[in-house]
C-alpha cells in the first residue's frame, strides 16, 4: 500500500527531484489553520444577523453573547496545545492531526444543527479546541517533510492558510446563505481528514519508531527520487544520527536542563510574543473604528460596510502572507523579520499621532489611517506572523521541537485571550493614542533584539545557530587557545 501512494512518477523526476509534492503536502496538512482562520472571522459577517431581528437562533444575541463567543476559542486553545504536544510525540504527527480535524468538524456540525447561543459558544470551545491542535502539530509537520531550501517557505503556509481562512469566509459571508456557508466550513476540515489519511507520516517520527525502510519510500516520494538515491539514503542515516540518543516524549525539565537549548527557548518565546504584542490583533479588532472615523471626513470617499472593510484587510493580509513565502527563503528570516517590525512599528506609530491629533481637533485626512491600517497589516502577515513559527521549528532537534511548539503556542494563545480582554479598558484609561504607541515602540523594540540576540537560521546547522547563541566568548576563548598552542 505505501508503494501505491508514494510511487515517483516518472524517471526524469527520479532523476532531478521535485518540491512539488512537499509543497503540496505543506498545504494540505495547514487545512486545520485554514479552518482556524475560517472560524475567527466567521462571526464578522454574521455578527449584525446573529443579533438581529432575524437570528437564526430562537431570539437575538447579546453583546455578552458575542463576547464569549469571540474570546471562548482562546480559553480551549491553550488547553489542547498540551494535549496534542503529548499526542504528536507519542502517537505520531500524522494521528495527532488527524485528531485535531474531529473536533473542528463538530464544531461546525453543532452549529448547522442549532443556533442557541450555548451552543454556538460551545461548537466554538471545540473549534479552539481542534485549531490549538493544529497550531502545534502543523509547523512541526511541515518541518519534517521539507527540506532546508524550501522550509522557510512552507514554514509561512501556517499564517499563509490562516489568511486565506479569514478571506474565504469574509466572501462566503457576504454572498451565501448563513446555512451554506456552515456547510462548506464543514467540508474544509472533512476534506482534511480524507487526504491526511493517504499521507504518510513525517520521516522523523518513521525513524524514531525504527521504520527505516518506509523511510527512505517517504523522503523518496517526497523529494521524487528513486529509494535507492544517494542523497535519500544519506538523509535517512542523517536522520538516524540524530536521533540515536533521543527520546522523544514532552519533557520541559529535558529542556531547561541545557543552558544553550534554555536561551534558544527564550529567543524563540519572545520572537513570537512579539508577534503578539506588535499590537497587529488589536489594529484587526479595532478596524471597523477607523474606517468609521475616517469616513466623517468630507475630503474623502471611503464608504465601506463592515464586512467590505472585513474584505479590505482579508485581501491586504494575503498579499503579505504570499510575499512572506516567495522573500523567507532569499532574504533570510533575520533581515524580513526585522524589516516588517520597523514597517509596523511606524504604521503604529502614523494612527497614534492620528488620534491624538483628533482628540485635539486638529485636521489631519481621512485617508492616513487607512494607509497606516493597510501598512500595518501587511507588515504584519509578510514577516510578524509567519516567521516566528518558523524560527521556532528551526532552532531545535527533534527531540525537544515537540515540547517547545508546546510551550511556546499555549503562551502565545494565552496572550491573546488577554491581550483582546485588556484591550478595551487599556484604551479608557490612556487612550487609543498612547496604546499605539505602546505598540509601536515594541515593534521597533524588537529590532534591535533582532540584531543582537537573534541568530540566523535560514539554511543552518543547529550547530552553527547554537554557536551564535554561545556567545563570541567561547569563540574567542578557543582562538586564544589555538595560538597558545601555536606559540608553543
Amino acid at each position: 500500500m505505501v508503494n501505491k501512494v508514494y510511487k515517483v512518477s516518472s524517471a526524469k523526476e527520479e532523476k532531478m527531484g521535485s518540491k512539488h509534492n512537499q509543497i503540496l503536502m505543506s498545504i494540505v496538512v495547514c487545512m486545520p489553520i485554514l479552518a482556524y482562520g475560517t472560524a475567527m472571522g466567521w462571526i464578522s459577517p454574521n455578527k449584525a444577523l446573529l443579533m438581529g431581528d432575524y437570528s437564526p437562533s430562537n431570539a437575538p444575541l447579546s453583546e455578552e453573547d458575542v463576547s464569549w463567543m469571540a474570546s471562548i476559542m482562546f480559553i480551549f486553545a491553550p488547553i489542547a496545545v498540551f494535549v496534542y504536544g503529548v499526542a504528536a510525540d507519542k502517537f505520531g504527527r500524522k494521528n495527532a492531526l488527524l485528531c485535531a480535524s474531529i473536533p473542528i468538524s463538530l464544531g461546525w456540525a453543532v452549529k448547522l444543527m442549532c443556533a442557541h447561543p450555548i451552543a454556538l459558544i460551545g461548537a466554538r470551545a471545540l473549534i479552539g479546541f481542534g485549531s490549538g491542535g493544529g497550531f502545534v502539530v502543523c509547523p512541526l509537520y511541515v518541518k519534517e517533510i521539507s527540506e532546508d531550501s524550501i522550509r522557510g517557505m512552507t514554514g509561512t503556509f501556517v499564517i499563509f492558510s490562516q489568511t486565506v481562512g479569514n478571506l474565504l469566509v469574509f466572501v462566503l459571508g457576504d454572498l451565501l446563505p448563513f446555512n451554506t456557508v456552515l456547510w462548506i466550513l464543514l467540508a474544509i476540515p472533512l476534506v482534511h481528514f480524507c487526504f491526511l489519511l493517504r499521507l504518510p507520516e513525517t520521516p522523523s517520527y518513521l525513524v524514531k519508531c525504527g521504520r527505516n525502510e518506509e523511510t527512505a519510500k517517504v523522503l523518496g516520494w517526497l523529494r521524487s527520487l528513486p529509494v535507492d538515491d544517494k542523497s535519500i539514503t544519506e538523509e535517512v542515516d542523517r536522520l538516524i544520527i540524530e536521533q540515536t540518543t533521543s527520546e522523544l516524549k514532552f519533557s520541559p525539565k529535558l529542556l531547561f536542563s541545557d543552558k544553550t537549548s534554555v536561551k534558544a527557548f527564550w529567543v524563540a518565546l519572545i520572537v513570537n510574543l512579539t508577534r503578539e504584542f506588535c499590537g497587529c490583533i488589536a489594529v484587526l479588532v479595532y478596524a471597523s473604528h477607523i474606517f468609521a472615523e475616517a469616513g466623517k471626513d468630507p475630503g474623502t470617499s471611503i464608504a465601506l460596510s463592515p464586512n467590505k472593510q472585513s474584505i479590505l484587510l482579508a485581501a491586504v493580509q494575503i498579499v503579505g502572507s504570499f510575499l512572506a513565502c516567495q522573500l523567507v527563503d532569499r532574504a533570510g528570516r533575520k533581515p524580513l523579520l526585522a524589516v516588517t517590525s520597523v514597517v509596523a512599528g511606524f504604521s503604529m506609530c502614523l494612527l497614534g499621532v492620528w488620534f491624538y491629533l483628533q482628540s485635539i481637533g486638529v485636521f489631519m485626512p481621512g485617508w492616513v489611517p487607512i494607509v497606516a491600517l493597510c501598512v500595518c497589516i501587511f507588515a504584519d502577515a509578510s514577516g510578524l506572523q509567519p516567521l516566528p513559527f518558523v524560527i521556532m521549528t528551526e532552532m531545535f532537534n527533534f527531540q525537544l521541537r515537540g515540547t517547545v511548539a508546546t510551550l511556546i503556542m499555549a503562551i502565545s494563545l494565552g496572550t491573546d485571550f488577554a491581550l483582546l480582554k485588556l484591550f478595551a479598558p487599556l484604551n479608557s484609561w490612556i487612550g487609543y493614542h498612547f496604546t499605539f504607541w505602546i505598540f509601536s515602540f515594541i515593534c521597533l523594540s524588537n529590532v534591535f533584539y533582532l540584531i543582537f540576540c537573534v541568530p540566523e537560521t535560514k539554511m543552518r546547522s543547529l550547530e552553527d545557530i547554537y554557536s551564535d547563541l554561545e556567545g563570541k566568548k567561547k569563540k574567542n576563548k578557543t582562538d586564544v587557545e589555538v595560538v597558545e598552542t601555536n606559540h608553543v
